[in-house]
């Protein structure tokens, strides 16, 4: 879980960075490259997290996922329409959501080894 979330902020990051890679058909090329797989696996194994941590723990990863989710779908849309500054827009949105989403699951395991 912390992996896939780790690899999609590093993916959301190296888009961000990449000026090429943010044209229309390249930007949502690199979103499927680069965050595609790690969306499904952590996705696939999402409810380990209320095993490991507890209903509330999930719920709050889960929103900050899910969010961040549907920032890049918004990012993959906008920028198969053309709409480069929305897709900007959304995947800065999109960068943040996932942060929160390792900074949760970070202190979830934390507090999991000290409980």
């Amino acid at each position: 879980l912390g992996e896939s979330l780790s690899n999609i902020v590093a993916g959301l990051e190296q888009i961000a960075t990449d000026r090429e890679s943010r044209t229309g058909a390249a930007l949502h090329e690199q979103v499927d490259v680069k965050l595609r797989e790690d969306l499904r696996r952590f996705a696939d194994a999402r409810r380990t997290l209320t095993h490991l941590y507890g209903l509330q723990t999930y719920a709050d990863i889960m929103s900050d996922f899910a969010a961040g989710e549907r920032y890049v779908n918004r990012i993959w849309s906008a920028s198969a329409d053309g709409y480069i500054g929305e897709a900007e827009t959304y995947l800065g949105k999109a960068l943040a959501q996932f942060k929160e989403a390792v900074t949760r699951l970070e202190a979830a395991g934390g507090a999991a080894k000290t409980g």
